[in-house]
């Protein structure tokens, strides 16, 4: 299964709403600080690519849903094969 794409300001923005997660526990949750979050989900700061795939492994995790490494993707191959 596919990680949930997260690229905007808003993407995460509803990210946190479904993980219910406040900018304090997003930035713990995300290893950044509050006010990076703050400035990522007021489109102030582009999000780095590395943010947004930790963001989405959090949400799959949480879900139990299986995700693909970073070397199953780079090789075109599914981790569930």
């Amino acid at each position: 299964m596919a990680l949930n794409d997260i690229r905007t300001a808003e993407e995460l923005s509803a990210w946190m709403k479904r993980m219910n997660l406040s900018l304090t526990s997003a930035a713990e949750q995300l290893g950044r600080k509050r006010a990076t979050i703050a400035r990522y989900v007021n489109g102030i700061t582009d999000l780095p690519e590395s943010v947004a795939r930790h963001a989405a492994v959090i949400e799959a995790s949480r879900s139990g849903q299986p995700f693909e490494n970073r070397m199953a993707r780079r090789s075109g191959r599914s981790a569930m094969a």
